[in-house]
C-alpha cells in the first residue's frame, strides 16, 4: 500500500472515529435532554405538608368536623376517617413525614413539570443531609440523588432550620406557660437560647444548601436550576390582633393558648429573626430567598379577620379559604382531632397559599421576594414584593 493510500485510510478511520464519538455525545445529550422536568421540595414539616388534612379549625369532634377534616368521608351510612387519604403512606408508624396532597410543591401547580416532595416532618438540617433511621428520618440528599437520575430538576425549594432551633419546643413551652398555675412567660427563657444558637444555625443551613447544590451541579450542571430557600410564616398574630382576649377561652375554644407578651415576642422577634438569618445564608450561598413571615397575616390561629367553623355556620361548611384560619390550632385534646404534631402548621389553605407564593417566585426566575396575602381573599390571591439582597462579607 502506497504512502498516499495509507494516508487516505488513516484520515478515513480518524473521521469515522470522530463521527462515532460525536454521535455518542449527541446521543447522550439527547438522552439527558429527554429527562422529564421536575420541581423538588426538601426540608421539614412546614414544606412536607404537615396539617394539610385540615380546611380550617372547628370545635367539633364528630363526623367530618363541620367540613374541616379532609381525612373523613361521610355518606348516608356514616363517616370513616383515614389520614392516609391525605398523607398516603407517609402516615404510618414507620413513616410520619406527613407529605400531604396539598403540600406546597404540589399546590404550586407549576406547569409541565413533575412535583416531587422529599421533605419530612421533624427534619433538622442534619437529617436532610444524613437522615436518622432511629427517628424515621430519610436522607433527603440521597433521595435527591436518586431523583436527578430520572429527572431534570428545574427548581429546588428548601425549608429548614426551625427544628434546629427547637421551634416546636418553644411553642409547647409557651402553651405550657399559659396553662400553668404559675402563669410563666416563655419569651424570657427562649430568647437568649435562640440567640446563642444562631451562628451554628447559619452554618448548618449553609452546609445543607451546599450538599443539595453539590448533587444538582454534579448531575446536571450549575445554572440549570433555580434554588429557593424560604423562611417560615408566623402561626400567631400580634396580641392586638387576637379575636379572643388573653383571659378568654384561648385554650378551650380558640386553640391558641399563649400570653400576649409571648405572642408579640414570637411574631415581632422570633419569626423575623429566623427570616433574617435565612436571608443572610441565602445571600452567602448564592441562592434565592422567599420571605414568608407575613404571608398569613390575618389568617393565623385566633386572628380577628378569620373564624372557625361552628354549628351556627355549619350549613356553609367547609368554610372557604377567604374566612377560615390558615394554621392548624394547638390540638385541644380531642382524640379524633388529628395528630399533635400537626399543631401550629400551615393547614390545607395555608399550604395552598404557600404554593401560590412558590409559583409566583418561580415565574420571577431571579431575585428575592416576600409573599403576602390579599385581605378577604383566598389562597390563590397571594402577591410578591421584591426585597433587597445583601451579601454578608
Amino acid at each position: 500500500m502506497s504512502r498516499a493510500v495509507r494516508s487516505r485510510v488513516a484520515v478515513t478511520v480518524a473521521a469515522a472515529v470522530l463521527t462515532s464519538a460525536a454521535l455518542t455525545t449527541a446521543t447522550e445529550a439527547t438522552a439527558e435532554a429527554a429527562k422529564p422536568a421536575a420541581v423538588v421540595s426538601l426540608g421539614d414539616s412546614y414544606i412536607s405538608g404537615e396539617a394539610g388534612r385540615w380546611r380550617g379549625n372547628a370545635l367539633e369532634n364528630s363526623g367530618d368536623k363541620w367540613g374541616t377534616d379532609l381525612a373523613t368521608q361521610c355518606d348516608t351510612s356514616g363517616c370513616t376517617t383515614d389520614p392516609q387519604r391525605v398523607y398516603g403512606d407517609t402516615h404510618t408508624s414507620a413513616n410520619m413525614c406527613h407529605r400531604s396532597t396539598s403540600a406546597e410543591i404540589l399546590s404550586a401547580a407549576i406547569a409541565d413539570v413533575t412535583a416531587i416532595n422529599l421533605a419530612c416532618s421533624g427534619a433538622t438540617t442534619l437529617d436532610v443531609r444524613n437522615g436518622d433511621a432511629a427517628r424515621n428520618q430519610p436522607n433527603q440528599v440521597e433521595l435527591l440523588r436518586a431523583t436527578v437520575r430520572e429527572y431534570q430538576v428545574n427548581l429546588v425549594v428548601l425549608s429548614v432550620g426551625g427544628n434546629d432551633l427547637g421551634f416546636g419546643d418553644i411553642i409547647g413551652d409557651c402553651v405550657k406557660g399559659y396553662l400553668s398555675p404559675s402563669a410563666y412567660k416563655c419569651a424570657p427563657k427562649w430568647d437568649p437560647v435562640i440567640t446563642e444558637k444562631l451562628e451554628q444555625f447559619r452554618a448548618d443551613v449553609g452546609a445543607t444548601i451546599k450538599a443539595i447544590k453539590d448533587v444538582l451541579n454534579a448531575a446536571q450542571g450549575a445554572g440549570t436550576y433555580q434554588f429557593v430557600l424560604q423562611s417560615y410564616p408566623s402561626p400567631l398574630p400580634v396580641a392586638a390582633d387576637f379575636r379572643i382576649a388573653e383571659d378568654g377561652p384561648r385554650w378551650a375554644e380558640g386553640g391558641c393558648p399563649v400570653w400576649n407578651t409571648d405572642a408579640d415576642w414570637a411574631r415581632k422577634q422570633l419569626v423575623p429573626t429566623i427570616a433574617g438569618q435565612l436571608k443572610r445564608v441565602a445571600a452567602n450561598r448564592a441562592v434565592r430567598f422567599l420571605d414568608l413571615r407575613a404571608s398569613f397575616d390575618g389568617r393565623e390561629v385566633c386572628a380577628k379577620r378569620s373564624r372557625q367553623a361552628t354549628s351556627a355556620n355549619s350549613h356553609a361548611n367547609p368554610l372557604p379559604g377567604t374566612v377560615a384560619e390558615w394554621v392548624r390550632w394547638v390540638v385541644t385534646g380531642y382524640s379524633s382531632q388529628g395528630d399533635r404534631q400537626e399543631s401550629m402548621h400551615p393547614n390545607h389553605y395555608g399550604q395552598r397559599a404557600l404554593g401560590t407564593c412558590l409559583r409566583l417566585m418561580h415565574q420571577k426566575a431571579t431575585g428575592d421576594f416576600s409573599c403576602h396575602n390579599t385581605p378577604d381573599a383566598g389562597p390563590a390571591r397571594m402577591t410578591l414584593t421584591a426585597i433587597a439582597t445583601s451579601r454578608d462579607t
